[in-house]
Order: structure tokens, then C-alpha cells, then sequence
């Protein structure tokens, strides 16, 4: 759909950002459980060395004249064995400084004032919106404008980062990199900076070495297909908590789309012959990442199972059946009305990127929340989507270690608008997958004239305003549910 309404080059841009969404779903929970951990074993050799003792007294029959000398019938036997074996303790701990899954940020001060990509703050608000890197559609065109506050944007997909002993093993040096990365100065195509693997070196200075950490990183970065780049720059970073990190950007960027490159085409070209282009361009930007953690070196030496939890919830994806009082379902197809009415499962609720944070009241069993965005929809003509929306909840263990209870509200504000209350029954079932039972209310409207919102129209259904009330089964996948003990705050 994308495709056909913007043209090859805007597709250029928008698919790698989905493709590679999509992809670091399926990957991070294979990330998260195998290359970021490192296991110590240490060998001992058990000996075990026993010693029996019995002590017989034989009395030999008929009768004995005392006193005359008598040979002692008293015996002692003393048996000793010795069993040795191997015995293997393994230890395990996170084998990484940072490790996540999106980060994105609105960049200012890139480009041309009215060529913006219209990013939104954060980064992530103007992926759902219409008017996102409409200039694309032909670069050369002075006609098709979008005066956007953000013009620029950064995308990072995959983010890993390892320790770094420079400077005879001085703290806080690291070397990364990401799946893929997008530097997306103003809306062309041959001037996006786009890299797989980008290499990247950086250097923290705490403020704050408690959680959450406050940190000044400085950085030297540099990619190498289909862009050719260096960005050197700064952020100052506040997290992670329960995944959850924000930062300021600071940073210039001098870089190269070679005429080989996939953002270089006859078509936006001028003179209509393929030629490379030349980039540099500052940037100022505020941005976000979400399943992003953050250890200090300290931390590294700390096993897994001693780290601190700042979160009652932190998943990857949570998914809803629901069954409500719409009569068309979302998987109907509109072939036969009459069977469309029947369908059980009328709704669905997905989640993506949701974090939990526990808050310092009620025994920290209150807590404040978001998600990387989130589809409602009750029915194929009731729902809305959000981007971060604000959630506040209350987690209370109703069976410890297995059974949890926890209502919540939400206010989803973009691109949808509606309030969404509730309450989630969850059962644990293994560490990173757990089921439940959720019900709730749900109020607002669609909200503005989005992409996504298009897209949730023409494949699910088409939404106004809504109400409803609803009830269904949920999945918890790569969804890590903590109980009172593993928090932080009621550790000694």
C-alpha cells in the first residue's frame, strides 16, 4: 500500500524501519537468553571419606573358671572407604553494558526547514502520521512541502553494546553496534544515512551511578553500507528503568551515498542520471528506547539472579482475544454478513514494548507504564491505536510466584485518542511466557487521519468513535512478570 501511493524511493525509507520492527520482535527474546550471557564454572573434586567401626563381644559357650587368666572374646573391626567425584558449579552473568531493542529520537537543525520528515518528538509520534516524509516522493519538487518542528529522525534497531579495555581498563568504554541503523536528516532519499552493523565507540561519565543512571556519552560513530558515515556526537541518557531510557542528541554527521547505494536512483537524481551525494549536517533531537538495559561494569561481576528489578512487567508482546458486544468481528471479511454476526472472538488487543515501573507507594505495588505503541480494536468498526500511551496500575501477588491480579488505566493519546480500563489476571507459566484472563472499558475515538490508522481501516476496520466493554483470553510472549521478592526495594 505504501509502495504504490509513494513511490520506490519513500518505500526505500519506510521498509527497513518496518522490516526490521518486525524482525527484532522474533529476535530479541533469542538475543536476550543466549549472547548476552556469560557462564563461569568452576570444577571441584568432592572426596568423602567414611570409617565404620564395630565392636563384637563373642562369649564362648559353657561355663569359664574367673579365676584363671581368660582369653578376651571382645573383637574390634574398623572397615574405611573413600568415594571421590566431579562436581560442576556454574555461575551466570550479563555479558554486556547495554543491550535493546528500538531507539529512536526527533532530530532538529538537520535541514532544510520546510524538506522535514516531520519525525515528531521522540521520533516515533511521526511514523503514524500522513504527512511522514512526504517530500520523498520527489525530491526535486518545490511544490510538496512539510514544515516540520522535527525534521530529522534516528533509528536504531538491535543495539548492543560490549566493554571496551582501553586505556588499561579504564571504566565505562564500550564498542557496539545495531542491526541497522537510519539517519534521516530531511526528506530525500539520497540524503538518508543508512548503515547495517555500524560500528560505534563510546564513553560514559555517570552523574547518577544509581538507578535510574544519569550519564554524559560522548561518541564516535561510523557506518559503511549502503551509507558511508561518520557521526560523532553526544547524548545525555536517563535510565534504564524497566527497559525504559530517554535522551538528549547532540552531534554533527559527514557522510556519503555512493552511486551504488539503494537510496540513489536515476529518478531522484538530477539530470536523471545516477550520481552519489554528499552529506553533513548538525542535529539537536530528544528520543526514546524501549527493552533497552544498561549495565554499569560493577554489575557484569553481579550474577543474574542477585540483579536489581525496578519493574513489576517488562514484555515483549502481549496479545488479546476478545470477546465484546460488537457484532462484526476483526476477522471477518465481509463475504457473508450473516456469519460474520456468529464469530466468537470479536476484538483484539496487541501490545508491543510494555514496561511497568514500580512506584514508591502502596509497597511499591503502584505503578506507572507505557508501551511502544498498541492496537485496540473491540470490533471491525471499534478501536484505536497508541503510541506510548500513559498507564498507571496496581500489581498484587495472588498466589506467590504464580498468580498475579492487576487492573490498571490508560490514556492513549496519538495517534487515537480513548481512555482504556481494566484489569489483567495473569498465571505464570515459565519466565518469559505467562497467560491470563483480561476485561475492561474502553472510550475515545480513532483520532486523526493517520497512516496507521489507514492501514488498521483497511485491514481491520473502520473506526470512529467507540465504546465498549470486553472480555478474552491473553498471551504474555517474551513477558517477564516479577513478583515482591525479585524487586529491588524489598531486598535487604
Amino acid at each position: 500500500m505504501i509502495a504504490d501511493e509513494c513511490g520506490p524511493k519513500r518505500g526505500w525509507r519506510r521498509r527497513p524501519i518496518a522490516i526490521f520492527s518486525l524482525t527484532g520482535l522474533m529476535l530479541a527474546g533469542l538475543l536476550m537468553q543466549s549472547c548476552i550471557t556469560r557462564t563461569e564454572s568452576d570444577l571441584y573434586t568432592i572426596t568423602v571419606r567414611d570409617t565404620t567401626e564395630n565392636d563384637l563381644v563373642r562369649n564362648q559357650p559353657g561355663d569359664r573358671d574367673n579365676g584363671v587368666i581368660y582369653p578376651s572374646s571382645r573383637t574390634v573391626e574398623i572397615t574405611r572407604n573413600t568415594i571421590q567425584y566431579d562436581s560442576i558449579e556454574n555461575r551466570f552473568y550479563p555479558d554486556f553494558i547495554r543491550v535493546g531493542l528500538f531507539e529512536s529520537a526527533g532530530l532538529l537543525l538537520t535541514g532544510a526547514g520546510d524538506r522535514g520528515i516531520g519525525s515528531g518528538i521522540l521520533g516515533v509520534y511521526g511514523l503514524f502520521d500522513a504527512d511522514f516524509a512526504e517530500n520523498s516522493l520527489d525530491p526535486l519538487d518545490t511544490t510538496s512541502r512539510n514544515n516540520a518542528t522535527f525534521g530529522g529522525g534516528l533509528y536504531r534497531f538491535l543495539i548492543y553494546e560490549g566493554r571496551l579495555r582501553w586505556f588499561r581498563d579504564s571504566p565505562d568504554w564500550t564498542i557496539g553496534t545495531s542491526a541497522y541503523e537510519m539517519i534521516l536528516p530531511e526528506s530525500s532519499d539520497r540524503k538518508t544515512m543508512a548503515s547495517i552493523l555500524p560500528l560505534y565507540i563510546r564513553k560514559r561519565f555517570y552523574l547518577r551511578e544509581e538507578i535510574p543512571y544519569v550519564a554524559v556519552t560522548p561518541t564516535f560513530g561510523m557506518g559503511w553500507y549502503p551509507s558511508h558515515y561518520v557521526n560523532l556526537g553526544g547524548t545525555f541518557d536517563v535510565g534504564s528503568m524497566g527497559g525504559l531510557n530517554l535522551r538528549a542528541y547532540l552531534g554533527y554527521v559527514v557522510g556519503l551515498n555512493a552511486t551504488y547505494s539503494p537510496f540513489i536512483t536515476d529518478d531522484n537524481s538530477p539530470g536523471g542520471a545516477a550520481t552519489g551525494e554528499s552529506v553533513n549536517f548538525p542535529y539537536f533531537g530528544f528520543g526514546v528506547s524501549v527493552i533497552d538495559f544498561l549495565n554499569r561494569v560493577p554489575e557484569t561481576y553481579t550474577e543474574w539472579k542477585d540483579h536489581e528489578h525496578s519493574a513489576w512487567r517488562i514484555g515483549l508482546l502481549r496479545a488479546s482475544l476478545l470477546f465484546g458486544g460488537e457484532d462484526v468481528s476483526v476477522f471477518a471479511d465481509g463475504s457473508d454478513p450473516d456469519q460474520d454476526v456468529n464469530l466468537p472472538i470479536t476484538g483484539v488487543i496487541l501490545s508491543v514494548a510494555n514496561t511497568s515501573i514500580a512506584l514508591p507507594w502502596a509497597d511499591y505495588r503502584v505503578y506507572a507504564g507505557t508501551s511502544l505503541f498498541n492496537i485496540v480494536a473491540l470490533g471491525k468498526n471499534a478501536g484505536g491505536v497508541g503510541v506510548l500511551p500513559l498507564r498507571a496500575g496496581f500489581f498484587q501477588t495472588l498466589i506467590p510466584d504464580e498468580l498475579s491480579l492487576e487492573p490498571f488505566a490508560e490514556y492513549n493519546y496519538f495517534p487515537s485518542s480513548f481512555f482504556h480500563l481494566g484489569a489483567n489476571l495473569n498465571l505464570y507459566v515459565m519466565e518469559r511466557f505467562n497467560v491470563g484472563l483480561t476485561a475492561g472499558y474502553v472510550n475515545g475515538s480513532t483520532g486523526i487521519d493517520t497512516e496507521l490508522a489507514e492501514f488498521v481501516r483497511n485491514n481491520i476496520g473502520s473506526f470512529d468513535d467507540f465504546s465498549g466493554f470486553y472480555a478474552g483470553f491473553t498471551l504474555g510472549i517474551q513477558d517477564r512478570i516479577f513478583f515482591p521478592q525479585e524487586l529491588r526495594y524489598n531486598r535487604e
